[in-house]
């Protein structure tokens, strides 16, 4: 799907002089750049360094980034195309959140960018390296498609993917996100309105529900933050409850497992963890299957056989019961799970 834009009539000021990249900032960006490279600690060559986006296109605002891309050919680091694309994403996240650099309070974005990746017909490109126009923005409209919001989108995407609860900085983790998020919006908004870019890349990852999952967590963690702590005597008889039904000694009625939900607080929904993150919930299934897409963080199950899994995020699982309790691998369970696990690890059914 295309989509056309009004423009700017010139090239941000900030940054440009007519189509002419300032000869200063140029030699910073190549700094950067280089730094950013060091930082990847990867033996593949820089085919190029360009700045593409806004900042290099007639659609710039105030609010708008300055995007740079380290061009390296990603087989030239391993022959497996995904784990490199996934290594260089979360090279991108750790680098950004540690050095969050401006120029005249624009954000300065880098990421290593595959060399043999096609760009849209429409983006201007600018290559630092060669100090040219690899492809000069049109002043009169700018057309983008569903590959540039998805793009735009993507690195948002696997920065939620990969927030840990048990981290020790997520509040401000959450907290960058958000901000950044808000600002990618406003930057769009004002440059082009409700079909910019970066609004679409907005509703993108809200329509495919990173957004509630984002407050979600948020919420989750600051209930955990503010709620009294479950006394000792609740957490042993849940877990010695589970323990028996684990062993085969003494197999869960359903006046156990009323019991075990309303002490844990457990929420029965089949979305699991990716509607509750933090929560003990309950999955009602047809085939015993759980998956772990998008879930950060360790969670323990154990279905209504007495079967135990410690499952493990991005992993698939199979389980003989149709009904799999879920007990999150947080702060705020630990206690439970290791009486859990020291209780049945001989002899027991524990994977």
């Amino acid at each position: 799907m295309l989509n056309e834009y009004e423009t700017q009539n010139t090239l941000n000021p900030k940054i440009w002089d007519g189509d002419k990249l300032h000869p200063k900032l140029r030699i910073g960006l190549l700094k950067i750049a280089k730094a950013f490279y060091n930082f990847l600690d990867i033996q593949a060559p820089v085919k190029d360094i360009i700045m593409i986006g806004s900042s290099a296109n007639y659609n710039w605002t105030e609010h708008s980034d300055i995007d740079l891309h380290v061009l390296i050919n990603y087989l030239d680091i391993n022959d497996n195309y995904h784990v490199v694309n996934e290594l260089m994403r979360a090279k991108k996240t750790i680098w950004n959140q540690n050095y969050p650099l401006t120029f005249n309070a624009m954000n300065i974005e880098l990421y290593a960018q595959d060399s043999k990746q096609e760009m849209h017909s429409s983006v201007g490109v600018y290559s630092l390296m060669r100090g040219k126009w690899l492809k000069k923005p049109s002043s009169e409209t700018m057309s983008v498609d569903d590959e540039l919001i998805e793009k735009k989108a993507e690195p948002y995407a696997y920065e939620i993917d990969s927030l840990d609860p048990n981290d020790s900085k997520i509040t401000q983790r959450i907290s960058s996100i958000k901000h950044r998020l808000k600002h990618l919006r406003q930057t769009g908004l004002d440059a082009n309105g409700e079909f910019s870019v970066e609004n679409m890349a907005f509703k993108h990852l809200r329509n495919n529900g990173y957004i509630e999952r984002l407050n979600q967590l948020e919420k989750s963690i600051t209930m955990n933050q503010l709620k009294l702590e479950h006394t000792h005597n609740e957490l042993d008889e849940v877990a010695t409850c589970f323990i028996r039904h684990i062993r085969g000694e003494q197999v869960m009625k359903h006046a156990d497992w009323q019991m075990v939900t309303t002490k844990t607080k457990a929420i029965t929904d089949p979305r699991g963890q990716w509607q509750h993150p933090g929560h003990c919930t309950i999955i009602p299934t047809s085939n015993g299957q759980i998956t772990m897409k998008r879930v950060a963080y360790p969670v323990l199950g154990i279905d209504n056989t007495g079967h135990i899994v410690m499952m493990q995020p991005e992993q698939e699982y199979q389980f003989p019961g149709k009904l799999i309790f879920e007990i999150p691998h947080t702060a705020q369970w630990q206690t439970l799970i290791m009486q859990i696990q020291n209780a049945i690890k001989n002899g027991s059914r524990y994977e």
